[in-house]
């Protein structure tokens, strides 16, 4: 098994008490979540996170390499990965892959990938992050490229894709539970391996150019098919790849800038978006298991390459076609509430996150206008900020609640995550011994990264009665355990004797 090596914490007093590499919850409290898709953040890309965004703007930091146009960030842990372009003319030295410190924006290590493919190669691109690795390609703009593991420590090449993939701009990976990757190409579905890049199926269904996104939700996959010149939502098996039933046709032509995402309750959403005041319209339809059911659809506005969200409480976050941010009852179709229009000018690639607190953060996608808006749950304005160029560039929460928006030239903003909220909500408090697990799931091996101040102390897994399983040492830095003897199901971490801050792990 291989260990990924990380950024270690070497000097404590220099850190505030709040950082932690894995948030602590207190016992039955989620682990911390990461944004590891471009578009959505998370496999139903629905742009909600379980982390506590910033209360007001203050910065936490600010900086970066140039670039020329905002791509979106993605983050795993305290890895923070995005694209810098800093020259359009150039496709085979002109842009880089940058990992950075979402803590500080310090640049851990930069990497341009090969033209390996050089009839269509693209830029360079950023699919995902997860688990310690970073895939990325050269794909877009519906050119085709490999895709490439990299190891989140220093770039390396962990594997090379046996197929090609033709991602677009907006587009990203999606995981199944096993760690799978599920690539979402114009013209087909394509499932690989984790391990080594191989493909396990690929499933054809032709004729886009963007919006060719997945969600994923309780082992099914959904994204849009080309059925005899019509669109239609699908499901797809996640083991075979057939599509299992789709819609009824929906109106329009066949290009689509904008993929589907998925609620609370397993409702799909998909905004239809064309440009085409006839046809623009945000779908809802519940899977009942063989067929879908349409719940309604309300008109939206133009917005490609954009992302809409679901908020806490299973509401619909969308822009209306007078350019304001709606928010829309799940249940009924009915729009609840407005914002303030941020629409407007060239605005028209709004990003969405929400975080726990229900809080929205929305990027208008603009240019000289761009700027970033966050929204109560409601939609009152809390505050907003220029931000020139946004373009695709935000926004992404990351695990302790960090906000980090991607503008052009050195503009790279994190916004301070709002720990004071999280600790109303049953965060126990927080430690500055620093210390991560991975993988987490895992199957018969936990790694142990831990701060050197750490190493020495014991530790203890309880299973969800309280019962002691396992006891061992911090023997290092990095850690390996052997934890086959398990059972599958979930268990806590303690540090020491410390049965109050637990974090929460689960063996496949």
């Amino acid at each position: 098994m291989k260990v990924y090596k990380s950024f270690f914490i070497k000097n404590r007093e220099t850190l505030p008490s709040a950082i932690l590499l894995l948030t602590l919850f207190s016992s039955f409290f989620l682990s911390a979540q990461n944004w590891n898709t471009s578009t959505g953040g998370n496999p139903q890309r629905n742009g909600l996170s379980n982390q506590y965004g910033p209360s007001d703007e203050t910065l936490l930091w600010s900086g970066g390499l140039n670039s020329v146009i905002a791509e979106p960030p993605v983050s795993d842990s305290i890895y923070l990965a995005a694209v810098r372009i800093h020259n359009l003319g150039d496709f085979a030295q002109g842009s880089k892959i940058v990992m950075m410190d979402i803590r500080n924006g310090d640049t851990l290590w930069t990497k341009n990938l090969p033209l390996d493919f050089p009839a269509t190669d693209w830029y360079n691109k950023i699919s995902a992050i997860k688990d310690g690795v970073l895939y990325a390609s050269r794909s877009g703009n519906s050119n085709q490229s490999y895709l490439y593991a990299l190891d989140v420590f220093d770039g390396s090449v962990l594997w090379k894709s046996e197929s090609l993939i033709d991602e677009s701009a907006s587009e990203g990976l999606n995981f199944l539970t096993n760690g799978d990757l599920i690539v979402g190409n114009t013209q087909s579905v394509l499932r690989m391996n984790k391990s080594d890049g191989t493909t396990v199926w690929e499933t054809y269904r032709l004729g886009y150019q963007n919006g060719a996104e997945l969600a994923i939700y309780d082992s099914k996959i959904y994204g849009i098919v080309n059925d005899m010149g019509f669109v239609k939502v699908a499901a797809f098996d996640s083991s075979t790849g057939v599509v299992l039933y789709k819609t009824s046709a929906l109106d329009g032509g066949l290009v689509q800038q904008h993929g589907l995402f998925i609620g609370l309750d397993g409702a799909i959403y998909f905004p239809r978006s064309q440009n085409n005041p006839i046809t623009d319209s945000l779908y809802s339809f519940t899977d009942n298991g063989g067929e879908f059911t349409q719940n309604w659809s309300i008109p939206i506005h133009y917005i490609p390459f954009s992302s809409s969200g679901i908020g806490p409480d299973g509401s619909v976050y969308s822009y209306s076609r007078s350019g304001k941010v709606i928010r829309i009852n799940h249940i009924t179709g009915n729009v609840t509430d407005s914002s303030q229009v941020i629409l407007y000018g060239n605005a028209s690639y709004p990003r969405m996150s929400i975080d726990a607190a229900g809080i929205v953060n929305v990027t208008n996608g603009g240019f000289s206008d761009g700027a970033f808006f966050s929204f109560n749950a409601d939609l009152t304005l809390r505050w907003q900020t220029p931000i020139t160029n946004v373009y695709i560039g935000g926004s992404l929460i990351g695990w302790d609640g960090t906000l980090v928006i991607c503008g052009v030239g050195s503009d790279i903003r994190a916004y301070r995550g709002d720990l004071t909220a999280a600790t109303d909500e049953g965060l126990s408090k927080l430690e500055s011994e620093c210390s991560i697990l991975f993988p987490n799931p895992f199957k018969d091996k936990l790694n142990l990264q831990a701060d050197p101040l750490l190493v020495g102390s014991s530790f203890v897994v309880y299973d969800y009665t309280g019962k002691s399983v396992f006891t061992g040492i911090i023997s290092s830095e990095i850690s390996t355990y052997d934890l086959s003897h398990l059972s599958s199901g979930i268990y806590l971490l303690g540090i020491g004797n410390d049965k109050e801050n637990l974090v929460k792990l689960k063996k496949e």
